[in-house]
């Protein structure tokens, strides 16, 4: 598993925000576990049509394509939370900085 760590340290203050964060790729899906889970996906004929292209292209199987852009559609959820929470913890450091005086 790999942890990623940083610390922002705000301007024109001591305070200092520190933040962990875990993420592998099995977590995400790209490693293979013991059992798969089977669901269905509605897709308009044309959209499916280019996934198989890409597929074909690719060497690969529509599931592993489909697969590859939900971990990359998830990837980025999981940044724009972390920016969301970074930033919430900026305003209550910021906050209780000026609380205290």
């Amino acid at each position: 598993m790999k942890t990623v760590s940083f610390e922002i340290r705000l301007p024109n203050s001591n305070t200092t925000i520190k933040h962990t964060m875990k993420n592998t790729k099995k977590d995400l899906g790209l490693g293979r576990e013991h059992k798969d889970i089977t669901c269905a996906v509605r897709l308009p004929q044309t959209m499916y049509q280019q996934l198989c292209d890409v597929a074909k292209k690719e060497n690969s199987s529509i599931s592993d394509v489909i697969r590859s852009s939900l971990v990359t559609r998830i990837e980025q959820f999981a940044e724009k939370e972390m920016d969301r929470q970074l930033k919430a913890a900026k305003l209550e450091a910021e906050l209780r900085k000026l609380q205290a005086g």
